[in-house]
């Protein structure tokens, strides 16, 4: 923590071979630097734009994503790493000193109903995160799918200009560099497509948060000392980290939750026992339910359902369902009514206008929807024959 202020103020070298989670804050820090650059962002806002890259997931628990959910359901909906990232900047007594008044500043630049620039170089359409995780991730897992014109992306940024219409400075970009965005969009559908959501990671951090929930219901992991209500909530969260979870969970054998570790270490995945394209299921009752009325709830009456059939305990079925949506290439107006802001183009007379009068590839179908049931591989078989049956009559 006593590295942030030297780090916000440094000028970094890329570290294209980094896969942790701090270094990929250094990466977004980096991205987002270079963004600055070229929208000439100098002064107070630059540093504050720096600490807020540096800072953006540093309320993220053990395991990143995946402890988010359980998180929310021993707090309630609220209890995002994002929320979490705010308040830890606001009152760990090693990061607020540092910060000193610019404390508030980046809590803004990182506030979800806050936009404006600075907002969107760290989380919008084409923000830090996205440049550099994207890259990252396509050079750890060996495939091409996220590999774009970074460069080319940066080059043609531009802010927006103050208008007695517009009272604000928003991130577009400039019209030559529509083939660059274009690739840029192209690139996190298909690493959602191909990486994030392959059935092989689904089914890990399956495994994982079960493993984890499984926990808390048994009290081998405390839910108490995860209530963000408690005072010394902070405390308790920042030291939980991977290791510490995992050996919390180890500590009960018997628990089911420690089994799932270990098949995860051992590499025994779970195997898809059902796999449905909800898109294309010929019953449109099942294609409704599964497709828009999908709950925590409803996977564990499945799970319970499927699993009384089969003779299998509940916690080793896994249901899951999986929306792989094409969310840059929604039209303007969609991300509107989304409450979400629009790419924005700059025409070369100056004037700016959304990306949809340029792009051939703007999106307003369904997301691509696929249900899995994951299963221990001796249970595969008989999965494989009564789940649909079951799912239909369990859900209608």
């Amino acid at each position: 923590m006593r590295r942030i202020k030297q780090l916000a103020n440094a000028h970094l070298v890329y570290p294209a071979a980094c896969h942790t989670r701090f270094e990929h804050s250094l990466g977004v820090l980096h991205c987002a630097t270079l963004m600055a650059r070229q929208l000439e962002i100098e002064g107070d806002d630059l540093t504050t734009l720096r600490y807020a890259a540096l800072l953006h997931d540093v309320g993220h628990g053990p395991f990143s994503h995946v402890f988010e959910a359980p998180m929310r359901e021993v707090n309630g909906k609220d209890a995002t790493h994002e929320a979490i990232t705010r308040r830890i900047i606001q009152e760990d007594e090693e990061i607020t000193p540092i910060l000193g008044e610019a404390a508030e500043d980046v809590v803004a630049v990182l506030s979800e109903d806050r936009n404006g620039i600075l907002h969107q170089i760290i989380s919008g359409n084409i923000d830090a995160d996205k440049l550099d995780y994207l890259r990252r991730d396509s050079y750890h897992t060996g495939v091409a799918y996220g590999n774009f014109d970074l460069e080319r992306v940066r080059h043609t940024l531009r802010k927006t200009k103050k208008t007695r219409f517009r009272q604000r400075e928003d991130l577009a970009v400039h019209e030559k560099g529509i083939d660059a965005i274009e690739s840029f969009r192209l690139a996190r559908f298909l690493m959602y497509a191909q990486v994030y959501y392959h059935h092989t990671n689904v089914v890990a951090n399956g495994m994982l948060q079960r493993a984890i929930r499984v926990a808390i219901r048994d009290r081998v992991v405390d839910a108490e000392k995860l209530r963000n209500g408690k005072d010394d909530f902070l405390e308790r969260y920042l030291a939980l980290d991977d290791a510490r979870l995992l050996a919390q969970v180890l500590t009960r054998p018997e628990s089911t939750a420690a089994d799932l570790v270990m098949r995860l270490e051992r590499r025994d995945l779970f195997k898809r026992g059902y796999e449905s394209n909800v898109s294309q299921e010929e019953d449109y009752l099942l294609r409704y339910q599964l497709g828009t009325k999908f709950t925590p709830e409803r996977a564990q009456t499945i799970e319970r359902a499927v699993a009384e059939e089969c003779g299998c305990d509940p916690d080793y079925i896994v249901a899951d369902l999986v929306k792989i949506e094409n969310s840059l290439f929604k039209s303007a107006s969609t991300l509107l009514e989304e409450d979400k802001f629009p790419f924005l183009i700059e025409r070369k007379d100056g004037t700016v206008t959304e990306i949809d009068s340029f792009s051939t590839l703007t999106y307003n179908g369904e997301p691509r929807t696929i249900f899995y049931l994951f299963c221990p591989e001796e249970h595969r078989e008989m999965v494989q024959e009564r789940a649909g049956e079951i799912i239909a009559g369990t859900i209608g």
